[in-house]
């Protein structure tokens, strides 16, 4: 009985019924009532059971042949854009993922306009994005802006010469160095206003009276009589004191390099291992990120953020994890998965002064467990717009850890790029890195002739 039952259903289903399809269907024979409906293409609500059931079965080419023959309203745009991009039909896909109108499927629609060689409409796309997405996904937005207009050519590369004169504009319109050396006769005058502007640079009154006093002493010895020949003479004077404070980056070796990085709430520390996480994935390096700072929740936010921005992988816990256990995993993990460079983020928070060097401390112990010769870098970062305020911070991360050098950020904000000067002699610490600006590519190796030359210029 069950078996006449069977095949009478099967029988109605070959003769298209809609009824005995459905029970097909239902009872697994997906197959089967395709091949069926296949036959019945000319019949619409057949026809709408048939598109359904490639959809669901992966049949995206079947789907859209079902649309472009016979019935476009077979499908939403969801559904349409899809199809289309499984088929390749990129620009149609963009056109449906468009019509959706949330950031993300306006995202995809601008990454398939660019993968049809339609970066003009991408960059459109991806301008109406920004419109609506959440703040913080603004900024995988912003960098596929900035990567679409480079690739039209929309922005000029900057040189570092470029990028250290607009860091350091700010110094310079407060001070006007160039100004005091244009066409002024040298006397006692031109010393006195040259000491206050070396104090208003942040050089410090100390080594501002110094400086000043040399160049009296020299200015009588070589009988010099012009200011311009005074403006050489105080860039060799700034040389001088600015000898041994640069250094190259420790670059990634062979196996895993790991960077320690050190300073107090709101230095710029996140936004430099993410610039520099950047850098790293930009070499085809395969980079993790470890959000060793568990005090303030927003700081792991900000790191996922610049691990998402930079295309790096992140390792992180809950608001007040263990630092160090955080840091074990990130170590394990790239141990174990091959990780050619990993940027460890810590806490700042100077006023736990002792709990906070025991902290960094059991976290060079951890990295030490698993890399013994890391990190290769210890870097504390500096804010340059506190100029040399800094220096006592710097001082007490300098006692809970040996430190290998200074990031100095922030350069572009500041009146007081002279700092540069004091941090360098009593830190006794090279500047490896400067941040001039908010771009991803705006942190660049420390010249100590490049930044005198533009200081005075």
């Amino acid at each position: 009985m069950v078996f006449w039952k069977k095949s009478q259903e099967e029988k109605l289903a070959q003769q298209g019924d809609k009824n005995a399809i459905l029970t097909l269907i239902e009872k697994g024979k997906k197959k089967k009532a395709i091949e069926i409906l296949e036959r019945f293409k000319e019949d619409p609500e057949l026809r709408r059971i048939l598109f359904k059931l490639y959809m669901e079965e992966g049949k995206y080419y079947y789907a859209y042949q079902l649309l472009e023959h016979y019935e476009p309203e077979l499908a939403g745009a969801k559904e349409k854009a899809l199809i289309y991009e499984r088929v390749g039909e990129l620009e149609k896909a963009a056109q449906e993922y468009a019509k959706l109108g949330d950031w993300e499927s306006l995202v995809k629609a601008g990454l398939l306009l660019k993968e049809a060689k339609k970066p003009e409409e991408a960059l459109e796309m991806f301008g109406r994005a920004l419109k609506v997405v959440p703040a913080l996904k603004r900024s995988e937005v912003e960098l596929l802006i900035e990567n679409t207009k480079k690739e039209l050519g929309l922005v000029k590369e900057e040189s570092f010469i470029e990028k250290l004169k607009r860091g350091l504009k700010k110094t310079k319109e407060a001070v006007e160095f160039g100004i005091l050396f244009a066409g002024r006769r040298v006397d006692e005058e031109l010393f006195e206003e040259l000491e206050e502007k070396l104090i208003r640079a942040d050089v410090g009154s100390k080594t501002a009276l110094q400086i000043v006093e040399e160049l009296r002493k020299e200015a009588i010895r070589r009988n010099i009589k012009s200011s311009e020949e005074l403006a050489g003479l105080l860039k060799e004077a700034l040389l001088e004191r600015l000898k041994g404070c640069a250094s190259s980056l420790a670059e990634p070796h062979e196996g895993t390099t790991v960077y320690l990085f050190l300073g107090v709430n709101g230095s710029g520390k996140t936004t430099t291992i993410g610039k520099l996480a950047y850098r790293f994935v930009k070499e085809g390096r395969r980079v993790l990120l470890c959000a060793g700072d568990t005090f303030r929740a927003a700081a792991i936010e900000q790191l996922e953020v610049w691990a998402q921005r930079s295309g790096a992988h992140i390792v992180k816990k809950e608001e007040g994890a263990d630092p160090a256990s955080v840091v074990y995993e990130a170590m394990k993990k790239a141990k174990e998965e091959g990780y050619q460079v990993v940027l460890i983020d810590t806490a700042g928070r100077l006023h736990t002064k002792e709990p906070l060097i025991r902290e960094l401390r059991k976290i060079r112990d951890v990295i030490k467990r698993f890399f013994p010769e890391e990190p290769a870098e210890t870097l504390i970062v500096l804010d340059a717009t506190i100029g040399q305020n800094s220096i006592q911070q710097a001082k007490v991360f300098k006692e809970a850890i040996s430190a290998t050098g200074i990031v100095l950020t922030k350069l572009d904000g500041s009146a007081k790029g002279g700092a540069v000067v004091p941090i360098c002699r009593e830190l006794s610490l090279p500047v490896k890195l400067i941040g001039v600006g908010e771009g991803l590519e705006d942190l660049e190796p420390f010249s100590p002739k490049d930044f005198v030359e533009e200081l005075i210029s």
